[in-house]
């Protein structure tokens, strides 16, 4: 007498059904070929029982519209960390580590302030371009009106909407410590740090997404090849639609060849677009305090380091 197959709890096969659509999602690349997904391959990829699968969901739409709220909440890159990217905190304490002395005159302070912006949002705007999860997160708000029941648009946006706050709450702490140990304040009291978050996140993120359509636009033009001629990248950069490779190669040289800006010793630097227009956002709320002391510890450090 055979074995009978295995017994899978109606919770495991939907958590299985759902990290395995996930997966090929990630796969694919977007999220808009989750429309597309078959839900025999989801199934062969979750090894559960077929039967189980259509006990749950009736329709493959269902299951669509589960898949959505799943990627939009716990299956999300912030389901399981505070911040999105943890190196880009990273970079910035090390940044301040390594140039506290600097904290002893107004000067330092400032350009600290600008080190640390060049670097983290550096780093911050490559992590996007490069993070399929992020790519699936603004691909569900793009398509998020595409759902076909209204119940189901509701979880996916009050998901897609916690996640944006909880990423939101820990990038205003860090903006709150960096203020602090800088002796930086805003420049109205109209003004919160919620705003620099909001209006500096978006700015990167929209960089980050322009950049992953241009190098989607650079393979499609090198993998026509030389011949292709005009329009090898046709609908990624004109305005009408169509587009060229000159265009394309144009977009990615002002999103990504090094702009010069202020470094720490008073000479210009090597800035990316998207720290340079992040401290023009910084710049706009933000000011040194005038009264800020610096710690005792770190004037003594200062005197060190004079020549």
């Amino acid at each position: 007498m055979g074995a009978r197959p295995e017994r899978v709890a109606a919770e495991e096969v939907r958590q299985r059904m759902l990290e395995a659509g996930r997966e090929l999602a990630l796969e694919a690349g977007a999220a808009l070929t989750i429309e597309h997904l078959r839900l025999e391959e989801v199934i062969q990829r979750a090894r559960v029982p077929r039967s189980s699968v259509y006990r749950l969901w009736a329709y493959r739409e269902q299951y669509t519209d589960d898949l959505l709220c799943y990627l939009a909440g716990p299956g999300s890159s912030f389901a399981d960390r505070t911040v999105f990217d943890p190196e880009t905190v990273t970079v910035i304490g090390r940044a301040l580590a390594e140039n506290m002395h600097r904290l002893a005159t107004p000067d330092g302070r400032r350009a600290l302030m600008c080190e640390v912006v060049r670097l983290s949002v550096a780093r911050n705007y490559a992590a996007l371009t490069e993070s399929l999860q992020w790519r699936l997160q603004m691909a569900l708000m793009a398509t998020l009106g595409s759902t076909r029941s209204g119940e189901a648009r509701q979880h996916i946006a009050a998901a897609l909407e916690d996640s944006q706050r909880r990423s939101r709450e820990s990038l205003v702490a860090v903006l709150e410590q960096i203020t602090q140990v800088l002796g930086l304040r805003l420049r109205s009291p109209a003004y919160t740090l919620d705003h620099v978050q909001l209006a500096g996140g978006l700015l990167v993120q929209s960089l980050a997404l322009r950049n992953v359509q241009v190098q989607a636009a650079r393979g499609t033009a090198d993998s026509a090849g030389p011949d292709a001629g005009p329009g090898a990248s046709a609908g990624l950069d004109g305005v009408d639609g169509v587009g060229t490779a000159s265009d394309t190669a144009l977009v990615n040289g002002l999103l990504n060849v090094p702009v010069p800006g202020p470094g720490l010793d008073g000479k210009p630097v090597e800035w990316t677009l998207a720290a340079f227009a992040y401290l023009g956002v910084i710049d706009s709320f933000i000011e040194l305090d005038p009264d800020f002391v610096p710690p005792g510890p770190v004037i003594s450090q200062a005197a060190a380091h004079e020549p």
